[in-house]
């Protein structure tokens, strides 16, 4: 079986290498795929190959990792569009393009899981940096965060109106969206859950030793810590977050407040080098024999 592994780096990132060595100790064939070294054709057979080497690009499913950083509104939909191609193709794509970008879009993402029920915290999305000002006011602490994006980065916590006015107008001036979020005060750890399918891989903590560092990221700094055994309420919310964003695999972020569990985020392509590290357990593999499955049908 051959499967394409798709991110858009020179060499494959960490996580992709964990796939492909997955794939292989499980006897398929792994493809390192770059978007922009495909060429797709429409008509006829629809054949995609490769530019490169023009050679017919023939794999049995694809693991999308990453669609790259796109200069252009129209390089980024090329690279959406080709991976539904591959799709209309019959091509398994996990996670499909469609949900993936879904849920790399913390608005959207955010608007669906609200509208099923599933609690997230009160955010505000404006392009206004004077009602961005309002926001602040109104949450008393805000964190402002970057539509898109990962790991942390970017994301600011804010508790006064003139850090608020500096950070909306800069963004407002390079054109880009403010989205303002509640602070959810919550211990010092969220709680990141692995999901694939029907199986929940590793639930584990996510815990801030720095005392002045509040972000819960492995990148920024926190420590992994397995739980033994997640309770009902979180099992029956990841598995209807995987539902709802229509997504075959997923990290997802959970904050405990007083009010109960709330969703800070859902990572359709999520790194795990942490928790490995901590407990041995590789959820590439996991990721993998469920595409091999899903190929064979």
């Amino acid at each position: 079986m051959r499967i394409g592994v798709v991110a858009d780096k020179p060499v494959p990132p960490w996580s992709v290498r964990q796939i492909m060595l997955a794939i292989e100790e499980l006897g398929g064939e792994a493809i390192y795929v770059r978007p922009s070294d495909i060429t797709s054709f429409v008509g006829g057979a629809n054949e995609i190959v490769f530019s490169s080497t023009l050679k017919p690009f023939d794999v049995n499913a694809i693991i999308l990792r990453d669609l790259g950083v796109a200069t252009t509104v129209e390089t980024y939909l090329r690279r959406v569009d080709l991976f539904k191609h591959m799709e209309l193709l019959g091509i398994p794509v996990v996670n499909p393009v469609e949900s993936y970008v879904t849920a790399r879009d913390k608005y959207l993402s955010l608007c669906l899981l609200s509208k099923a029920g599933i609690p997230v915290p009160k955010t505000i999305v404006v392009e206004d940096h004077y009602a961005a000002i309002k926001a602040v006011e109104m949450f008393s602490k805000a964190v402002i965060k970057p539509l898109i994006g990962s790991l942390g980065f970017g994301v600011i916590k804010v508790d006064n109106p003139d850090l608020a006015y500096t950070i909306g107008k800069t963004l407002t001036q390079i054109k880009q969206p403010i989205y303002v979020q509640e602070f959810i005060d919550k211990p010092n750890r969220d709680i990141r859950i692995l999901v694939v399918g029907d199986e929940i891989v590793i639930a584990y903590y996510r815990i801030q030793i720095n005392p002045e560092n509040w972000k819960t990221n492995i990148a920024q700094g926190a420590v992994a810590k397995p739980i033994e055994k997640i309770d009902k309420e979180l099992e029956e919310y990841s598995f209807k977050v995987l539902d709802v964003l229509k997504l075959h695999y997923a990290g997802i972020d959970f904050g405990e407040t007083k009010n109960g569990y709330v969703i800070f985020e859902v990572n359709a392509s999520p790194q795990w080098r942490g928790i490995q590290k901590v407990t041995g357990i590789n959820p590439a593999k996991n990721i993998v024999k469920y595409v091999m499955r899903l190929a064979k049908k």
